[in-house]
């Protein structure tokens, strides 16, 4: 049992040496014990459901690639599953698919992780592997691990007591990685392993005159792949740590940092319980949203209604005011021009008594039966519901007016007072 200082999360990583879990203080490592039915290792049975799993790279299929797309939103499953189809010799229908893509110099380029439908289900129907949110690819956050803003092109090396992963970073896109198991503790078995990985680094596009290491490496061990003090930027070790070890030695991402094979419908029931946080006041915003649309609905079902009360209004009055015409286009138009011939008064004076009856009948309303213009001013005759609105009317009329407004007849109806006034 080893102390160690990762974050306190119970996180598990399966590698060939064992299964080592974390419990927030120590790390155990316990034999690797398979069930002839399951092609996962058996855990512990006191075994808490854990916030990350580090599955290993050689469990899953790994294939880089390079497409003439303009950004990496452009790409899907689709286009990968015919891609490692006619590459790979994959049946697209047994493949579960997780990738990384970045914008290069001719379109996009990248790394995909081929998941065994086969073992995808034994994860997701096997307690506690089907509980973890974060389901991780070893290699790829040990190396991602050593990349910075300002990484460019560069060869990753992360060495181990069991072996090491070794991948290429050009052009801001991963060109490729790979897992070499071996016994780097002894010197023979690690130089064999460097004349490897150089080779397979290569293979993906490394310049040893022009790109630097970065990683974690033996002094002996960086020798054979950065002839110059320039390119030797790896942290350099006398120890190797085992892999279980290096590899929980790692911060925990965070959902948007890392490759998480356990995404779209397969996202697990614990990430979705997390978002859940965000359910109530994305819920009381909505609601509140749903509220105002009603409100503001409602007010502009009343004012259409108001409106459309105004506008029997005043075709009534035009029948009253013209009852041998009929309403054309515009009743107030027509009234104004009706106006205007007989009384040879300017369209701008009407204009504007039109305006000052408008704003007296939105303070109180009353039903208009005559209106006429003449030299002198206009005439008009209603009915309202009381003698005080007839005042009122009066005192708004005067004050918009400007002009003296006389109530020149006045006569009970039932409860209605029929008036006339001029100014």
């Amino acid at each position: 049992m080893v102390n160690s200082t990762t974050p306190a999360a119970t996180t598990i990583a399966w590698c060939p040496q064992g299964i080592a879990l974390h419990d927030g203080k120590d790390i155990a490592l316990h034999p690797i014990e398979k069930d002839e039915e399951s092609l996962l290792p058996q855990l512990p049975d006191n075994t808490t459901p854990p916030q990350c799993i580090y599955l290993p790279m050689e469990v899953l299929l790994l294939r880089s690639f390079t497409f003439p797309l303009k950004h990496p939103k452009l790409l899907d499953k689709d286009i990968l599953l015919e891609e490692l189809a006619d590459t790979a010799g994959i049946k697209p229908d047994d493949w579960w698919l997780t990738w990384r893509a970045s914008c290069v110099n001719d379109g996009i380029a990248g790394l995909v992780f081929g998941l065994h439908n086969t073992l995808k289900a034994e994860l997701a129907s096997h307690a506690p592997w089907q509980d973890a949110p974060l389901l991780l690819v070893d290699g790829w956050q040990r190396l991602n691990f050593y990349l910075t803003h300002e990484t460019n092109d560069a060869a990753v090396v992360d060495m181990d007591a069991d072996g090491v992963f070794l991948g290429v970073f050009r052009q801001g896109a991963w060109q490729g990685m790979r897992r070499l198991n071996a016994d780097m503790c002894n010197a023979k078995p690690r130089q064999e392993a460097a004349q490897q990985v150089l080779w397979s680094l290569q293979s993906m596009g490394f310049d040893a005159n022009t790109m630097p290491v970065l990683g974690c490496v033996t002094h002996d061990f960086i020798s054979s792949l950065a002839p110059t003090e320039s390119s030797q930027q790896a942290k350099m070790v006398d120890e190797l740590h085992p892999r279980h070890l290096a590899t929980l030695n790692l911060p925990l991402p965070s959902h948007n940092e890392a490759l998480n094979l356990r995404h779209g419908s397969w996202a697990s029931r614990q990430a979705s319980a997390n978002m859940q946080l965000w359910y109530r006041p994305a819920a009381i915003a909505a609601t509140v949203l749903c509220l105002w649309l009603g409100i503001t609905v409602v007010d502009n079902y009343q004012l259409e209604a108001q409106v459309a009360d105004f506008d029997s209004r005043i075709v009534q009055a035009f029948h009253r005011g013209l009852p041998n015409q009929s309403v054309i286009i515009d009743a107030l138009a027509q009234l104004r021009q009706a106006a205007e011939e007989k009384s040879n008064i300017s369209q701008s004076n009407i204009s504007q008594q039109l305006y000052i009856i408008s704003q007296a009948f939105k303070t109180t309303p009353w039903q208009m039966q005559s209106l006429t213009f003449d030299q002198s001013g206009a005439s008009m005759t209603g009915q309202v519901h009381s003698l005080d609105a007839l005042n009122i009317i009066k005192e708004k009329l005067t004050q918009l007016s400007g002009r003296e407004v006389r109530i020149t007849d006045t006569n009970l109806k039932g409860n209605e007072v029929v008036f006339k006034v001029r100014w």
